[in-house]
């Protein structure tokens, strides 16, 4: 029989294989193994409540103590799904083996309470007359506007035009140029603004500036900063880190213009539009609840122990217990206040005044069924040009919505 040389270097290779081979068959064994053990592994885990989708329809409160109580439970609920999924990552990287054999606090969905549980609008016209042009021609329908694509609501931007001046916001400042004449433009003002102005409405011989304010932007001596912070442990810290500031601005001397009014709502803008004389304004908040843990407080010779000793679970159970515990003990103590976001004005004297935002019996509160959110979107329908402030909010979240009386 003839033999190639391809045909011998195959033998070759399949004999001096054969022990490396083994070692494959090992390995592959051990992998499965190992494998099998890892899908039968059930990570420690807290009992949650059962999350459905249902009807989005509103269901309108009709006390203040049912909303708190809403979201204290949805509060409690959030807390509990960081600590699980604190343990789960947690003993997942570590490679444990076990489950959790400790009882668990958790919370009854009912009424909030602790129990053990096995781990297993009004419209208003504007004023259609222009100011006088240097030359004495009329201008009207000789500009373009920005931005607008609804006649009689102006949309916000950072550019504007009233066929005679520009208004525009640039680095921090508001910018006004005249146009006196087709093809000159003037400089008439240059006006510092505070935080970072993002857009801006125009009604007449008004502006309404819209700005980012965060806490860095408040001097040391504002006392806007004080209603902001809260107290965490031996700590302050931020309850909001946002807040939408609209700045009205007195515009009928262009080259001097002056602010009117200054207010401040808790959140982060998202944006704007003016109808006749109103504001109407969408932003978003998330406060922040000071001195819960969303991760065990765990002994200090934990990470001395071995990761496979059963002994470190048992402490890992009993700081996620203890965890839970401390978590409700402070989570049932809120009230609406530490949920909803506040607004203020800023007086003449620079004072701040808390404007109310919640009703007396919190009827203009609503919520969908099987709603686990406490954030905030806030829409404001706001009249800003009269000498009192007149306002109307509407809060709506996931879970929660607010329609809230006129203000005088």
């Amino acid at each position: 029989m003839n033999r190639t040389p391809r045909t011998v270097m195959l033998v070759l290779t399949i004999m001096l294989l054969s022990g490396c081979l083994g070692m494959v068959d090992d390995f592959v064994e051990e992998w499965e193994e190992q494998e099998q053990i890892q899908m039968n592994w059930i990570p420690p885990e807290l009992d949650l409540g059962h999350r459905a989708r249902s009807s989005p329809v509103l269901d309108r409160y009709d006390s203040c103590s049912a909303l708190e109580s809403d979201l204290r439970d949805s509060l409690a609920e959030e807390m509990l799904v960081n600590l699980d999924q604190a343990s789960y990552w947690h003993w997942y990287s570590w490679g444990w083996r076990g489950g959790m054999e400790d009882d668990m606090v958790a919370f009854d969905g009912d009424g909030g309470a602790p129990v053990a549980e096995s781990a297993n609008s009004g419209q208003q016209s504007m004023d259609s007359s222009e100011p006088p042009s240097s030359s004495g021609a009329e201008r009207s329908g000789e500009y373009s506007e920005t931005n607008n694509q609804e006649q009689g609501v102006d949309e916000a931007d950072f550019l504007k035009t009233d066929g005679y001046h520009i208004y525009m916001i640039n680095n921090g400042r508001l910018v006004i140029l005249g146009v006196p004449e087709y093809g000159q433009v003037t400089m008439e003002s240059n006006m510092t603004l505070e935080g970072s102005p993002m857009q801006m409405l125009v009604a007449g011989d008004k502006l309404v500036i819209i700005s980012y304010v965060s806490y860095g932007n408040l001097e040391e001596s504002d006392p806007l900063r004080s209603e902001l912070m809260v107290m965490e442990g031996d700590y302050w810290n931020w309850r909001i880190s946002n807040m939408v500031k609209f700045t009205v601005v007195d515009i009928s001397n262009r080259s001097a213009p002056v602010i009117d009014r200054e207010i401040y709502l808790e959140g982060s803008y998202q944006t704007a539009r003016l109808v006749g004389q109103t504001v109407r304004s969408v932003s978003h908040a998330y406060m922040y609840i000071p001195n819960l843990n969303y991760y065990p407080v765990l002994p200090d010779d934990y990470w001395q122990m071995d990761h496979d000793d059963p002994a470190r679970q048992d402490a890992w159970n009993d700081s996620v217990n203890e965890t839970i515990a401390s978590n409700l003990d402070i989570i049932y103590g809120l009230n609406l206040d530490d949920f909803s976001p506040k607004m203020y004005e800023r007086n003449a004297d620079g004072e701040i005044t808390q404007l109310s935002t919640v009703s007396a019996d919190c009827s203009e509160f609503s919520a969908a069924a099987d709603s686990v959110g406490r954030g905030f979107t806030t829409i404001m329908t706001l009249n800003l040009f009269e000498d009192e402030i007149n306002y109307e909010l509407d809060h709506v979240s996931s879970a929660w919505v607010e329609t809230y009386a006129s203000q005088d």
